[in-house]
């Protein structure tokens, strides 16, 4: 089993996929995006998502508890641009809960904002694109999709190691022992860390 949290709409072939979007109940209720759509209350991109299934695809998982998956059953796990929605507590939850459902030798990646390639990148006349890019703080933005924490390689391979993790290392956009991980990378300029249970 390949486990990816925080899916939303990226799904994976031979992963389960898993997110708690409520588009994932909308989806199983015959007929109710088609109203959504009709009323105005969901967007043409969302509307495509139901047309193609994707969430009909998609596992409901709160990472926030407890996965309901045994011990170590999960050959891998990947993680991109969702642990910075999470706060500190919920996120070393997270990374706990990976490292119980993983095999020996089983690896999670995690993709996420570069906060020291964010910090370099404050220009003082642009100030409040920096602040939206730490926290995400766009008005469209549902509090749940926000950033409320941000990581660098230390700070996230530290909080990998206390969740149980021994082997911790910085990768390289699509490059790694996670499997697929061609596939699963998708923003280049993000960090990228592989942890081995």
């Amino acid at each position: 089993m390949k486990l990816h949290l925080g899916a939303f709409h990226n799904i994976y072939p031979g992963w389960v996929n898993t997110d708690i979007t409520p588009h994932i109940t909308i989806a199983r209720l015959p007929g109710l995006w088609r109203l959504l759509e009709a009323a105005g209350l969901l967007d043409q991109w969302r509307a495509n998502l139901y047309r193609t299934g994707a969430f009909r695809q998609l596992r409901r998982l709160d990472v926030r508890r407890r996965f309901p998956f045994d011990d170590g059953i999960v050959e891998a796990v990947h993680i991109s641009h969702m642990l910075s929605n999470l706060d500190r507590k919920d996120a070393e939850h997270c990374l706990s809960e990976c490292f119980r459902v993983l095999k020996p030798g089983g690896v999670l990646r995690i993709s996420t904002v570069d906060l020291d390639a964010a910090v370099a990148s404050y220009d003082p006349a642009e100030a409040d694109e920096f602040m939206n890019l730490i926290f995400d703080l766009d008005a469209s933005v549902r509090a749940k999709n926000r950033h409320w924490w941000h990581y660098n390689e230390q700070s996230l391979g530290d909080r990998l190691r206390r969740a149980g993790f021994g082997e911790v290392c910085r990768c390289e956009f699509q490059k790694g022992r996670c499997p697929d991980v061609e596939m699963i990378d998708s923003r280049p300029s993000s960090l990228f860390l592989e942890a081995i249970r």
